[in-house]
């Protein structure tokens, strides 16, 4: 396994844990509404994962963000 592909997994799985996360902290935050805009109560929510193809590879992602970065600062100058 390469130094990049390690990254993509590590970073996805940082990913997924952020969204569980904000779902939980929204679920605290809701845990003694007892009507919603809809007039019903509040119902928790869960987050699903499941695996989907990569569409680029972490590191060609990564070098063309650092190339638009540089661009942008060699257009400040």
């Amino acid at each position: 396994m390469s130094l990049f592909t390690s990254l993509t997994v590590a970073a996805s799985g940082m990913a997924a844990q952020r969204a569980r996360t904000e779902l939980l902290v929204e679920n605290m935050a809701n845990a003694e509404t007892t009507r919603t805009p809809e007039g019903g109560p509040y119902r928790r929510k869960d987050v699903v994962f499941s695996s989907a193809p990569v569409e680029q590879s972490f590191a060609s992602m990564l070098s063309s963000k650092f190339r638009r970065r540089r661009d942008r600062c060699r257009r400040r100058d």
